[in-house]
């Protein structure tokens, strides 16, 4: 993975197992492990379409589980393989973010609510520990600087979730993936 930089932590074909399980690790666990080795590499969530002439059926895969949701100034390709690059997307099974800001002392997630759901956000760090929770919107952390890295995922009441790309503080990704 020497020249990788993206990382499908969501993949929403109905037969994928994102979560892991009997001993194996799942999508996002995996994301961690790599980033908490120093690599940086940002985290995707696709849907995987192969069907798509039964619309709503669970068994079928079918397009619109998962996606990214890139800042650019415009509606093309130079701009958007920009922000793939940079970092500045977010990925999402349907959680809607209104804004991201990440520095190498602050990262702050703003959630586009919908009124019959609950959030909560977590901060994630090296190996994976959760360094914080916030029900809070917008949600915060400020960085010490010791925790490898700091990423956050917002978690719905309906199941749905989006994640926010790592603040690499040591190793290669130093000074990267910061807005």
């Amino acid at each position: 993975m020497k020249n990788d930089r993206l990382f499908e932590i969501f993949n929403g074909h109905p037969l994928v197992n994102n979560q892991g399980g009997g001993g194996m690790p799942g999508l996002e666990e995996m994301w961690d492990v790599i980033l908490s080795s120093g690599k940086l590499l940002y985290g995707l969530a696709t849907d995987d379409a192969h069907d798509f002439k039964r619309p709503g059926d669970p068994t079928a895969a079918g397009p619109g589980r998962g996606w990214i949701v890139v800042r650019a100034p415009r509606l093309a390709a130079r701009e958007v393989l920009g922000a793939l690059e940079r970092g500045d997307f977010y990925a999402s099974t349907g959680v809607e973010l209104k804004d991201v800001q990440r520095s190498p002392s602050r990262l702050v997630v703003e959630i586009k609510t919908d009124r019959w759901s609950r959030y909560t956000t977590r901060f994630i760090g090296r190996d994976g520990k959760v360094l914080a929770e916030s029900t809070e919107n917008p949600a915060r952390y400020d960085i010490k600087g010791d925790e490898g890295y700091v990423r956050a995922v917002v978690l719905e009441s309906n199941g749905k979730r989006a994640w926010v790309q790592p603040v690499m503080l040591g190793g290669e990704g130093r000074g990267s993936g910061t807005r």
